[in-house]
């Protein structure tokens, strides 16, 4: 439809020079030597509009190319994630100790799909689901804290963020770096996502506990009572400082 609306303007060798066009020219800059005979026409207002359905197919093409890729990145992750789902069976009651090892097919789906769609919501699932095998059966190794932080800094919108700073703080927990894990959760806290916010605001003033600054956790008590006063978390946080001063 579009080249038949161009025909309209241009004289019929140079509709099929438009025509033997690769679709490549519409995909980021349009032709220029196509813009420039349309100017060049005695119509300005044919011109205009020809232009106007130039650039509208190139937006529509990028369009069209993004649908593409997000429905690949989604269809890769999904790969992998069944094909964890099949490892996993496999694994059956041994116990996994070595991620990379016994979960090696996993692995390298779900590494495949973070190195080639970077920040975008499926990289940062992959990413995610990755550090999560590693929390769960290597907890001390540190690489599910080195994952979870590079989730966090490629997160695609803060609650993604959020998500990664929590569980980047149980990973420093696991390993015993209190205070780290408490700076995540104070990070996490400041981002102000409703969804998680008092949670993470208890589970800060639990690990300053353990990390034995207990007037720090008092705070951090103190914090959540007043942030969610009336409410079932204000009136855990209350209870939890009681407890801890007992």
């Amino acid at each position: 439809m579009f080249l038949t609306t161009l025909r309209m303007f241009f004289t019929p060798v140079e509709a099929m020079q438009t025509t033997s066009q690769s679709t490549s020219q519409w995909t980021g800059q349009v032709d220029q030597s196509v813009l420039q005979r349309i100017l060049e026409r005695k119509t300005p207002l044919f011109a205009a509009l020809a232009a106007i359905l130039v650039l509208g197919v190139a937006i529509g093409v990028q369009q069209s190319l993004s649908q593409k890729k997000t429905l690949a990145a989604s269809q890769a992750f999904h790969l992998a994630e069944k094909q964890l789902e099949k490892d996993l069976k496999l694994a059956g009651t041994t116990a996994i100790t070595n991620v990379e090892q016994q979960l090696a097919e996993s692995v390298a789906k779900l590494r495949d799909v973070q190195t080639q769609h970077g920040s975008s919501l499926v990289g940062w699932e992959a990413r995610f689901r990755l550090a999560s095998l590693y929390l769960k059966y290597e907890p001390r190794s540190g690489k599910a804290a080195s994952l979870f932080d590079e989730a966090s800094r490629n997160a695609p919108s803060a609650r993604e963020k959020v998500f990664s700073l929590y569980s980047l703080a149980y990973a420093l927990e696991a390993q015993g770096k209190f205070d780290e894990a408490a700076q995540k959760l104070d990070e996490a806290y400041q981002l102000e996502q409703p969804y998680l916010k008092a949670e993470i605001g208890l589970s800060r003033a639990r690990i300053l506990a353990r990390a034995g600054k207990g007037p720090e956790a008092d705070q951090a008590y103190d914090q959540v009572s007043r942030d969610f006063a009336n409410t079932d978390w204000g009136r855990k946080a209350e209870q939890l400082k009681a407890l801890r001063t007992l």
